[in-house]
């Protein structure tokens, strides 16, 4: 959500994480000029993927509260959250499990699929809630996660993501001995009272 830091500080930090960015962003620009590779690639991942549609959805939109949309999201923030998971900076069993066996590529390819599905709202209500929700974004969220919480860089997209999502993961960043917990979330997280909490899940998964 909202932090402290310039989104530019956000970049990978370490060797290998910059290493693993810099693989993405060439594969990246490989995929955009060939048609054929493109194809190639969605073709196989619609396979290897299916493990990983049966929390997230086919078509990269969730069902579940407790998992979130992955269409659209940005691929270098799907990179570096798959390598969290696989060398344990991120704690989640279940995905821990499939992370680690997986290799750099396949990192890659996984990240680039689900970022190129289309994104939508999760939700079209608007109404005094939204608006708050609008307004409490604009001051605590804008600044890492953009304008249009499309997000930049590792930071990542918000717009659209399931409001139950949302709410989950604020309420685990507020609390001290969560395994989401960082420093900057935290202390966004920690001073939000539950209406705005609720607030800004409404507005976030109304965007687009």
């Amino acid at each position: 959500m909202a932090c402290v830091t310039p989104p530019t500080e956000q970049r990978p930090k370490t060797s290998p994480d910059l290493a693993l960015q810099k693989k993405l962003t060439e594969q990246l620009a490989l995929i955009a000029s060939d048609k054929t590779l493109r194809q190639q690639l969605n073709q196989a991942m619609k396979f290897r993927t299916r493990l990983c549609q049966r929390c997230h959805g086919v078509d990269g939109h969730s069902r579940n509260g407790r998992c979130p949309n992955l269409a659209g999201q940005n691929p270098g923030y799907l990179l570096q959250q798959l390598q969290h998971f696989h060398d344990g900076r991120r704690q989640d069993f279940q995905m821990q499990s499939i992370a680690r066996p997986i290799s750099d590529a396949d990192k890659i390819a996984v990240s680039i699929y689900f970022s190129s599905m289309p994104p939508r709202p999760a939700s079209t209500k608007k109404n005094d809630q939204t608006t708050q929700g609008e307004a409490l974004f604009r001051i605590r969220c804008a600044q890492c996660h953009g304008e249009r919480g499309q997000g930049l860089y590792t930071y990542p997209r918000l717009a659209g993501q399931l409001p139950e999502y949302i709410r989950m993961t604020l309420h685990e960043f507020a609390k001290l001995n969560s395994r989401r917990r960082t420093s900057i979330m935290r202390e966004i997280a920690s001073i939000l009272s539950e209406a705005e909490i609720n607030a800004l899940a409404a507005y976030i998964s109304s965007m687009e």
